[in-house]
């Protein structure tokens, strides 16, 4: 079974997104850290007739909706 990387590939996807960091800026200017998550989901791809379950974020699930490789739900 391909690696998750070998199957993003597959998809023109890039690497697999990582979390954002920043800080929080109240009115007095106190900075706080704050951390922003990738919308992981977990989709069924079609690819040469086999399917595989990958990790998607919800912007490449529209990316490849609009490409026109199949997904499915399951």
């Amino acid at each position: 079974m391909p690696s998750s990387d070998q199957l993003r590939e597959k998809l023109g996807l890039g690497p697999k997104p990582k979390p954002l960091f920043g800080n929080k800026r109240s009115h007095a200017l106190n900075a706080t850290r704050k951390m922003s998550k990738p919308n992981l989901q977990n989709k069924w791809v079609v690819i040469n007739g086999k399917k595989y379950r990958i990790k998607l974020t919800a912007r490449e699930i529209r990316t490849l909706d609009k490409k026109g490789i199949s997904l499915s739900a399951e």
